[in-house]
């Protein structure tokens, strides 16, 4: 099954507009206290510089060789795959941190614009930095299911040469 094939997975997309749902709330309720508050802006800039950080991190162990855990060549592919998808939804959310950083920076500039532009602005980056922040909580998830199967990978790799070993034996040969 390639990645064209997947089935959607119903548990992300609930999760996805449940996701947008309490970024619509929490920007429509907290605008106010975003405008002119130099701390939170501050909090928000350092928080997702951060999560930047983090994500590159992330993405390097992602990205690693040691992830192409086939066998041969065909399993490798499959995997690559995986590995190419995980990459994709990573780099999607790193640029949507650096959206984050780049309105905060916009919302800072004291622009000569209309004060519906400024409030319009705040409430999109509200509403980005909630969205991000939210679908940020999956990576500890994601990073332990990789590690995990890497694990398992290892471990049934370790199990399967035993298994060989003694099966290959000649009964004559003894323990």
């Amino acid at each position: 099954m390639n990645a064209v094939q997947r089935k959607l997975s119903w548990r992300k997309v609930t999760y996805f507009f449940t996701c947008i749902a309490i970024s619509v709330f929490f920007a429509w309720k907290f605008q106010p206290n975003y405008h002119e508050n130099s701390n939170a802006l501050s909090v928000l800039v350092t928080v997702f510089s951060i999560l930047a950080g983090f994500l590159v991190a992330v993405m390097a162990i992602v990205g690693s060789e040691r992830a192409l855990k086939g066998g041969n060549w065909r399993q490798d592919t499959f995997y690559l795959a995986k590995i190419k998808q995980d990459l994709h939804r990573h780099a999607t959310l790193f640029y949507l941190y650096l959206l984050v950083l780049a309105l905060s920076f916009l919302a800072t500039l004291k622009l000569e614009w209309p004060e519906v532009v400024q409030v319009s602005v705040e409430y999109v980056l509200l509403f980005l930095a909630c969205l991000a922040m939210l679908l940020s909580f999956s990576l500890p998830g994601q990073l332990t299911r990789r590690h995990v199967s890497d694990f398992e990978a290892v471990i049934k790799l370790r199990r399967d040469k035993e298994v060989n070993s003694v099966v290959g034996k000649h009964p004559s040969e003894g323990d």
